[in-house]
């Protein structure tokens, strides 16, 4: 019976969504593209919409990298909001928003989170310019 309990704390462990497993270029996520805002801008939306309902465990603003973990929703689930290009005054920038909730299988492709993509979009409607 002990072997059987390390095998199913193994196998919870292994299938737990992590802010590692996160990565822009993987195949899954959305990617959105902005125009018409700077990076200022942008990093300021995705850092108000990856804070609602969540909380930043990671925020690199020179790589265009926030990551959360969910805590009002599905328990585990992490999210991950990567923009490029990071320059200050680019003509576009691509959003990719990434998550993962926890045993999810490698073959679900569809998780991203649209309330990310729309806390973000309002909160950049009514952002200003910054320089």
């Amino acid at each position: 019976m002990t072997r059987i309990a390390a095998l199913l704390v193994t196998a919870c462990l292994c299938a737990c969504a992590t802010t590692d497993n996160l990565q822009p270029g993987d195949g899954k996520g959305k990617s959105f593209l902005v125009s018409g805002k700077n990076y200022e801008q942008i990093w300021h939306a995705a850092t108000v919409a990856m804070g609602t309902d969540m909380r930043i465990v990671e925020s690199h603003k020179p790589s265009g990298v926030i990551k959360s973990q969910v805590v009002n929703g599905t328990a585990g689930k992490v999210v991950a909001f990567f923009i490029q290009p990071t320059e200050a005054f680019s003509s576009q920038y691509t959003i990719t928003i990434v998550s993962r909730k926890p045993f999810q299988t490698e073959f679900v492709d569809r998780d991203w989170e649209p309330s990310v993509w729309e806390d973000f979009r309002k909160s950049l409607q009514g952002s200003t310019d910054l320089e």
